[in-house]
Formats: structure tokens, C-alpha cells, sequence
């Protein structure tokens, strides 16, 4: 996803201003992290050839914060990804698995949008051109949704409106859930890449129940309980797509990964400033941390390495 909220200064306590400099200390190093252990059920597996789809949250977006950088599998000038290491780039150095291509942008939808950022389908037509989306690709990871029902505006009236606003606003982007074209994108995957395994990854609790200084804690608990119906969407439609499509999905579950880290908590693993202009476009969005301790172990642990029979 691509996020950004300006907020004005007087909603900040003095403990989100602690949270502040928190979320800015974390950022400032990320590429010191140290990476989670390898799974060892995938180091005996045969090879296994991976490319990667999909939003910011894909795309490391935050990741080394506040570095950015066109992705250079894409090509595109308005294809960004966020700073490495992350989940995609630890992934791939598990044994046996090497990463043929990275294609995710940043504000990447599963349908068509108004603000000229690629899409899911576009990724995917880019993947199979550059022949690294083949019948030899035995796993593909894919993270979007939150963009089609626009986080970002949901982050804003649960953080300036009423509660009842914020719930309109989680009612609506449930029905906008709902139609998400999860088949469509699964099955252009699975027609350029017939053998491959589609993980499609949730996305994680943003906010600790408190709020983190940016929401009350009831609409932190409104805007969580719409993440949930989100990624309980999501996990619906894929097991739909792979059964109608005939294909082998899976849905990644990384909302666990991040309990006790979320915004508002004592060890946030997200980008949070409202005061440096350079942070900003990275807020509500993984440090490093996030990524390689929340993502990455998510991701080892429930996709399948097996090579499909050809």
C-alpha cells in the first residue's frame, strides 16, 4: 500500500511523541536487523524458482526507511519499492529458493485506480514479458487488497472523524472487500505460471488498543476489526480462486507475527511521524523489523516449498 496521513500536531500526546522517536529510532537502522533463523523444512526441498507481486507491503515500503527506489525488475518510473532487507529478500535466500523476479510497486491495486499506480494485473503482464513468470516458477507471493479499499482513508476518519464515521468508513471498505477481483488475479498468475503455488499474504494489526496516539481506542478496535474482515476476505477468496481456477493457493496469516508490536505498543514495528517530512510517506508501514520478524516467519512457516509434479 502507499500511506500517508498528516495529522494536526495537537493530536499527538506526549506518549505518541515517545512513540514518535521510537518508530524514527527503529527506522533509522533497519538494515542492522537481525534476520529470523531459516526454516529448515525448506532446505530439503528441490528448487524451488520465486517471484514476487503486489503493493508496498510487498515492496519492503518502509523497510529502510525513508529510502526509496524504482524497482528495477519493473521498470517503470512509478513502480517504488522501499528499502532491503525484508521478507521477499530473506525468503529467497532460504535453501533452494531463489527469487527470478520482484515486481511489486508500491500503491499497486487488484483493480484499476485513479492514481496511475500499476496494478496486479499490470505486474503480472511485466513478470511473464520479462519470461521470469514461466512454467518453471514454482511460487508466487502476492500481497494487495488494502489499497483497492483505500487504508489510507480509513486511517483518516477513524483518526479525525466520529466513531460512527470510522465505522461507515470499515462497512464500506468490507463491501468494497467483497469485490476484489481475487479469482481474475489468480487466474492470470495461473496462466502464465501453471506448476506455481499463489500465497496470497494479509496484512498485519496496525494499531495496539490504545490507538498510538493517532485514534481513540474504540476506533483503533474498529479499524482492527476491519483489517480482520479484510484478511478473512481475502483468505475466503483465495481458497475460492485456487478451487475454481484449479489451482494451489494458500493464504499467508501474518496478524499473530505482529501482536504486541503494533502502533501504540511498547516495541512498534511500524513507521510513525507526523513531524519529518522525509518519514512520513512511510507511515503505517513496516520497519525492517516488522518485516524480517513479522512477515518473513509468517511467510516460512505456512507457504508450502513443495515442487508441484509436473
Amino acid at each position: 500500500m502507499s500511506l500517508s496521513l498528516k495529522l494536526p500536531r495537537r493530536t499527538l500526546s506526549a506518549g505518541a511523541a515517545l512513540l514518535v522517536a521510537a518508530a524514527g529510532a527503529v527506522s533509522a537502522a533497519p538494515a542492522t536487523a537481525a534476520p529470523p533463523p531459516s526454516v529448515p523444512a525448506a532446505s530439503s526441498t528441490p528448487h524451488v524458482s520465486y517471484v514476487n507481486l503486489g503493493d508496498s507491503y510487498a515492496a519492503g515500503w518502509g523497510a529502510d526507511a525513508p529510502a526509496a527506489s524504482v524497482n528495477p525488475d519493473a521498470g517503470w518510473s512509478n513502480c517504488l519499492v522501499g528499502g532491503r532487507p525484508d521478507e521477499v529478500t530473506q525468503l529467497s535466500e532460504l535453501k533452494n529458493v531463489s527469487l527470478a523476479g520482484d515486481f511489486a510497486c508500491t500503491g499497486a491495486t487488484v483493480g484499476t485506480n485513479a492514481t496511475g499506480r500499476p496494478t496486479i494485473a499490470e505486474e503480472i503482464a511485466a513478470a511473464s514479458a520479462a519470461r521470469k513468470l514461466t512454467t518453471t516458477t514454482n511460487l508466487i507471493t502476492v500481497s494487495a487488497g488494502g489499497n483497492d479499499i483505500d487504508f489510507g482513508m480509513i486511517i483518516g476518519v477513524c483518526a479525525r472523524g466520529t466513531l460512527g464515521d470510522c465505522q461507515q468508513a470499515a462497512a464500506a471498505a468490507l463491501h468494497k472487500a467483497q469485490q476484489i477481483d481475487v479469482a481474475g488475479t489468480v487466474e492470470a498468475i495461473h496462466a502464465a505460471a501453471k506448476h506455481a503455488v499463489v500465497a496470497w499474504v494479509g496484512y498485519p494489526h496496525l494499531f495496539a488498543a490504545n490507538g498510538g496516539g493517532v485514534m481513540s481506542p474504540a476506533a483503533a478496535a474498529v479499524f482492527n476489526q476491519g483489517t480482520d474482515a479484510l484478511n478473512t476476505e481475502l483468505a475466503r477468496l483465495v481458497k475460492e480462486a485456487g478451487r475454481t481456477e484449479g489451482v494451489r493457493t494458500q493464504y499467508v496469516d501474518v496478524t499473530p507475527n505482529f501482536s504486541g508490536h503494533e502502533i501504540g505498543s511498547a516495541d512498534s514495528w511500524f513507521n510513525l511521524s507526523f513531524t519529518d517530512p522525509q518519514l512520513e510517506p512511510f507511515n503505517f508501514h513496516p520497519t525492517a523489523e516488522g518485516y524480517l520478524e513479522g512477515y518473513y516467519p509468517a511467510m516460512a512457516s505456512q507457504i508450502s516449498f513443495a515442487r508441484p509434479a509436473f
